[in-house]
C-alpha cells in the first residue's frame, strides 16, 4: 500500500505515505463522509518523516508549487503557522527512494446534517 489516507469527521486528516508513492489528493479524499462533510481547503499542520539518508526525500506541491522539501529524517509541526498556499488546489506527496511521511492536515468544511425539531 503506497498510501493511506484516515479522515476524522469534523477533525484532522491523517496521511501516510510509504516508498515512492505520489499520492495525488483532491479535496475530496480528506473528507470522512462525502455526503456529510464537503472539504473546501486544506492545510498542512505536521510533518513526520524518515526518507534514504543520502538520496531520499520527502516534497509536497499544491497547484505546482513545492510547498516543503525534505531529506533524512524529521518532525515538522507549526500548528500557528500552516503551509496552505492555495489550499484549495489538489495535495501532491512525493516520497522518492524509500521512506516514509506522516502528514496531518487541517480542514475547512461545510456540513449537510439536518437539524432535529425542539
Amino acid at each position: 500500500m503506497p498510501y493511506e489516507i484516515k479522515n476524522k469527521l469534523r477533525g484532522p486528516s491523517y496521511l501516510r505515505v510509504v516508498d515512492g508513492a505520489t499520492p495525488n489528493l483532491t479535496l475530496e479524499a480528506f473528507s470522512a463522509n462525502v455526503g456529510t462533510e464537503n472539504v473546501s481547503s486544506v492545510t498542512l499542520t505536521s510533518v513526520k518523516w524518515s526518507v534514504h539518508p543520502t538520496v531520499g526525500s520527502l516534497s509536497v506541491s499544491r497547484n505546482g508549487v513545492v510547498v516543503l522539501n525534505v531529506a533524512q529524517a524529521g518532525y515538522w509541526q507549526h500548528d500557528e503557522m500552516p503551509i496552505a498556499n492555495n489550499g484549495e488546489a489538489n495535495v501532491l506527496v512525493t516520497v522518492t527512494n524509500g521512506g516514509t511521511a506522516l502528514i496531518t492536515f487541517s480542514k475547512q468544511a461545510t456540513y449537510n446534517v439536518q437539524t432535529q425539531d425542539l
